[in-house]
C-alpha cells in the first residue's frame, strides 16, 4: 500500500484556508465582519449561553484574541455578554437581533463564497468532503 504524504495534505489545507481568508470579508449594513467574527456570531446563535472559554477551545485561539473579538461584537451590538452570577470571571454570550439580522443578510453571500471555493467538485465530491470535515470537526 502506498504511503500517504500528509505534508501535501497540510499544504492543501493551508492554501484552502488562505483562499477563504482572502475571499471572506463580510459587509453588513452595520459594518464589516471578519470570518472569525462571523464564526463567533454563528456559534452563539446556534448555542445561546455559550461562554468565551468554550469559544477559546473551539477556535483554538488565545484568550486575549477571543476576548477582543467578543468585546468588539458586543460594542457593535451583535452579541450581548451576561455575567455568570456564580462565577464573576465567566460570562455567557447571546446573539442580538442585529446579530440575527446580519446572519440572515449574509447567508446568500456565504453560500456563494462556498460555491466558489468548491466549484470544481461534483456533487459526490462535495458530499464526501462535507462528511470528512464533519468527521474531523473542523
Amino acid at each position: 500500500m502506498e504511503k500517504l504524504n500528509t505534508r501535501n495534505l497540510c499544504r492543501y489545507i493551508y492554501l484552502l484556508n488562505a483562499k477563504i481568508d482572502h475571499m471572506a470579508e463580510f459587509r453588513t449594513e452595520n459594518g464589516t465582519l471578519s470570518r472569525e467574527q462571523l464564526y463567533i456570531i454563528e456559534m452563539v446563535a446556534e448555542e445561546p449561553g455559550l461562554t468565551q472559554k468554550v469559544l477559546i477551545n473551539r477556535l483554538k485561539r488565545e484568550q486575549t484574541s477571543i476576548s477582543r473579538a467578543v468585546q468588539k461584537l458586543v460594542d457593535q451590538n451583535y452579541l450581548i455578554k451576561r455575567q455568570n452570577r456564580d462565577d464573576m470571571r465567566a460570562s455567557y454570550l447571546e446573539i442580538t437581533q442585529q446579530g440575527r439580522d446580519a446572519l440572515e443578510e449574509l447567508e446568500e453571500e456565504i453560500c456563494e463564497m462556498t460555491d466558489d471555493v468548491l466549484e470544481k467538485l461534483d456533487y459526490d465530491e462535495k458530499k464526501a468532503l462535507t462528511d470528512i470535515l464533519q468527521k474531523i470537526h473542523l
